[in-house]
Order: C-alpha cells, then sequence, then structure tokens
C-alpha cells in the first residue's frame, strides 16, 4: 500500500476514536448533575426572578431538557466551534478555549526543549552503550538510566533544583523570569506575557534583550529535569534494541563485505533500532505537551499543567474536562503521528 493510502486509512481509523473521546468526556460533565453545569455561567449575584429567568435560559441554552443524545450532539457543535466551557480558578477566570491560549505557550517551549535535550543526549549515549557493551561506560551508564528511570519524577526534579539551584546557585530556584525585571513591564500581565504569550518571545519582539535572556535562563533548570527521565527511557530501549539489532545476520554481512564500522553503526544498524525509541519518544512528547504538571508546579512555570493543578484544587470542573479533552486529543494525534513514522520508516506496517 502506498503511504498516502496508509495516511487516510489511518486518518479515518482515528476519526471513532475521538467521537468515544468525546461521549467520555461529555458523561463525566452530565454526571455532576445540572444544577452544577448552569452554576459555572449563572451569575452569583442574581436573586429572585431574575435567577429564575436567567436559570431558564440557561437550560434552553444548553438544551438541558432534551435527551441526552440531542444534549451530546449540541454540545459536540459547541466544541467543534471552540466552546470548551468556563473555568474559574486563582490565576484565571473566563473561557476555557482562551485558557489553554494562555498557558499552553509555556508549556510548549517546556516540552520543545526538553525534548531536544533528550534526543540530542539520548540517542548517543544509548547507541554507544550498546557497540561499548559491558564496558566502563555501559555499566555506569546502566546504573544511571536505572536509578534516573526508577525514581519518581518530582524527585528528580527537586534532586535536579538542589543541586543546581540552592547548592550550586547557577540557576534560579522557579518562575518563567526575574519579577526584578518585570517591573513596568506593560506587556506581562499576571503572570502572562503578550502577545505570543512565551515571554522569551514576547521580550524580543519588544526590544528587551535582558527579559529574554533570563527567561532562557529559567526555563533551563526545568527543562533539564524534565530531559533527564526522558533520556533514561531513551538510554535503555535504544540499548536494547541496538544490541539486538547487531546480532542480525546482515549486520554480520555488511562487516564480511569490509564496510567500516562507523557506516555499519550508523547507516545500517542505528536507523533499524530507532523505530522502538521513535516510539517511546513520540508518545514522551505527547505526554509533555499534554502538560509537565510536576514540573509546573515544583518550578512555578505558568504553564497549562499549572492551570489544571489550580482547577483540581478549586474544583473547577470547567478547566478539568476541558483539559482533558484536549489532553487525550494530543494522545490521540500522537498516535497517528506514530503510526505514519513508522510507515514511513518500515514499509511493511503498510500491509
Amino acid at each position: 500500500m502506498k503511504l498516502w493510502l496508509y495516511i487516510i486509512r489511518r486518518i479515518l481509523l482515528i476519526i471513532p476514536t475521538l467521537i468515544g473521546l468525546t461521549i467520555i468526556v461529555f458523561i463525566l460533565i452530565h454526571v455532576r448533575g445540572n444544577n452544577l453545569i448552569i452554576a459555572e455561567y449563572l451569575n452569583p449575584h442574581l436573586t429572585g426572578a431574575a435567577r429564575d429567568y436567567a436559570i431558564q435560559q440557561l437550560y434552553q441554552r444548553f438544551h438541558l431538557n432534551d435527551p441526552l443524545f440531542i444534549q451530546y450532539f449540541y454540545w459536540l457543535y459547541q466544541v467543534i466551534n471552540g466552546d470548551l466551557g468556563l473555568t474559574r480558578t486563582p490565576i484565571y477566570s473566563g473561557p476555557v478555549n482562551t485558557a489553554l491560549a494562555l498557558f499552553y505557550p509555556n508549556t510548549i517551549m517546556l516540552a520543545l526543549v526538553s525534548s531536544i535535550l533528550i534526543w540530542i543526549i539520548g540517542i548517543p549515549i544509548g547507541v554507544w552503550s550498546a557497540v561499548k557493551r559491558d564496558s566502563v561506560f555501559d555499566q555506569s551508564t546502566r546504573v544511571a538510566t536505572f536509578t534516573l528511570y526508577a525514581m519518581p519524577a518530582y524527585m528528580v526534579y527537586l534532586l535536579v533544583l538542589i543541586i543546581f539551584a540552592v547548592y550550586l546557585k547557577w540557576f534560579p530556584i522557579s518562575g518563567a523570569v526575574d519579577p526584578l525585571l518585570l517591573q513596568g513591564v506593560s506587556w506581562y500581565v499576571n503572570g502572562i506575557s503578550y502577545p505570543t504569550h512565551i515571554i522569551f518571545i514576547d521580550a524580543l519582539l519588544h526590544g528587551d534583550i535582558n527579559i529574554a535572556l533570563n527567561s532562557i535562563w529559567h526555563f533551563i533548570l526545568p527543562s533539564l529535569g524534565i530531559a533527564l527521565g526522558g533520556v533514561a527511557g531513551i538510554i535503555r530501549l535504544l540499548r536494547s534494541s541496538m544490541l539486538e539489532v547487531l546480532d542480525q545476520d546482515y549486520i554480520r554481512m555488511a562487516r564480511s563485505k569490509g564496510i567500516s564500522e562507523s557506516e555499519v553503526i550508523n547507516i545500517h544498524a542505528r536507523r533499524n533500532a530507532l523505530i522502538p525509541a521513535v516510539t517511546s519518544f513520540v508518545y514522551g512528547v505527547a505526554g509533555l505537551l499534554g502538560g509537565v504538571v510536576v514540573a509546573e508546579v515544583i518550578f512555578n512555570i505558568p504553564g497549562v499543567g499549572y492551570w489544571t493543578v489550580q482547577a483540581l484544587l478549586n474544583n473547577d470542573a470547567g478547566g478539568i474536562l476541558g483539559s482533558t479533552l484536549i489532553f487525550g486529543i494530543i494522545l490521540v494525534t500522537a498516535s497517528l503521528i506514530l503510526d505514519i513514522i513508522y510507515a514511513a520508516l518500515d514499509p511493511r506496517v503498510r500491509y
């Protein structure tokens, strides 16, 4: 099967999954009951007849008197048009889609920087560890990766924080930028920068080089903490995959033909060994884009994970369910991208 036909088939197959995801979120919304649904939109200062009229209007707006399956289609139409409901948290109150637009850029920046570090660090070490099997380097790498892999994420973040911020004092402890630099800055309001909401880019757009460099300095430590956990998994997986590939007959044949060892490793072995690592990497990136919750809370980065925690602490159903829907869509999309990458790397997958 041609690659473009395979891509079309996978896109069609993903539609039922997305529908199932929306049904689950819709059910979770309505499990709370109609009173809690309209409470998100009802003005708490209304009383008497005005309150009753507002409730009636909300019932009509959301078709709450109709059967559930009718309500689902109206709700799905609302979601497709970008209306994910309302959220009320200490850091933001308003439409959920606006909250996502405000907080997702910082999460994306963290995810991208961390992913680059994972790929740059993990692949060379994983390949070299397999090539130098049972050497001192290999044994040291295995001990380090097993240790990192076994540690909970919050412990890795705290360890990085203690070593590099508290003890060595190389990096700031928390935050996206030094607040002293933001005094009198008009484009930074309530922890959010404008217009892109990524403070590094916004600072460059406004010509504030010091703030831009300071923001990068603040993002290095949380990105490093996130990357360490991902690097451990990639190294272990790539080492195991490389060892398996290096024992294949076609590798022995390539060596017997006099092909240089570097060409055997880099061209013939590494490409096939990367397939399982790509799987782990893509799902890892999807998880990061779903919100680096623990890292954002520990390092006080105003990302989507930090906002979701605020929604949880304040029993804000709109924020919780809205972010859940978006996270689910990200994971489903990552699965689609992963299948396409597989099909491109290995044509056998298409059949």
